[in-house]
């Protein structure tokens, strides 16, 4: 999987922003408001391995590793009352995603200086309840092994997921259904454009990804309270 060219708008990208979107959104419909309908949780285990490799791609392009995790940190922190409002939990009792993907960032930060600190977020993801614990690190992991090897990064993730069957309730080794997603976009086969002043760029700002997710929970929550 090769570093994306920071020359080119990248418009596969932002269809996996979209489909990553989209299929998390039905999956927390299935959580908070339809836990009866399983089809909507296993819909919903494409979302975290679209998220997992969009932040892969999201540190091999940004410029500033520094500033995209005190972002991330920022919406973690932001989103975290709205996370437990919609799971019915303690505030700090189960971090959000936000959360996970800022221990990625730096996971992946010490992975590209080969600090053997790289341990350091991998152990917290065991130690600190953040969403999808050590798996969501370890597909992070994973993902980022594929930059430099696909067959292992595949091969790994692959063994990741079927190890979970035994032990698993919610579906996750069905989130290998991304995998072909993100194997598109890797290889090259979802559209790319050329930079250029009649490229279209998103009409959505960056930012509405992330303020998207408190605030989706929040309102699913306050259907929840009106049904």
């Amino acid at each position: 999987m090769e570093p994306p060219d920071t020359n080119r708008f990248d418009s596969g990208r932002e269809l996996l922003k979209w489909i990553a979107l989209a299929t998390m959104t039905i999956d927390h419909i299935g959580l908070i408001l339809y836990p009866q309908i399983p089809v909507l949780r296993i819909i919903g285990r494409v979302s975290y391995p679209l998220f997992a490799y969009l932040l892969v791609l999201g540190m091999s392009s940004t410029h500033d590793p520094g500033n995209y995790l005190k972002r991330m940190i920022y919406f973690a922190l932001l989103s975290q009352l709205p996370f437990a409002i919609a799971n019915e939990v303690p505030i700090w009792q189960h971090l959000n995603i936000f959360f996970t993907l800022s221990l990625g960032i730096i996971l992946i930060y010490l992975l590209d200086r080969n600090n053997i600190l790289l341990l350091a977020p991998l152990i917290a993801a065991v130690i600190i309840p953040v969403d999808y614990g050590s798996y969501g690190l370890a597909t992070i992991l994973f993902l980022y092994i594929m930059r430099s090897s696909r067959r292992i990064g595949v091969i790994l993730l692959i063994a990741l997921n079927l190890l979970l069957i035994p032990f698993e309730t919610t579906y996750q080794p069905l989130a290998l259904l991304a995998l072909p997603i993100i194997l598109l976009h890797s290889g090259g086969r979802l559209m790319l454009t050329n930079r250029s002043e009649k490229t279209p760029h998103p009409l959505i700002p960056r930012y509405f990804f992330y303020v998207y997710y408190p605030a989706h929970l929040l309102a699913l929550a306050l259907i929840r309270t009106i049904q």
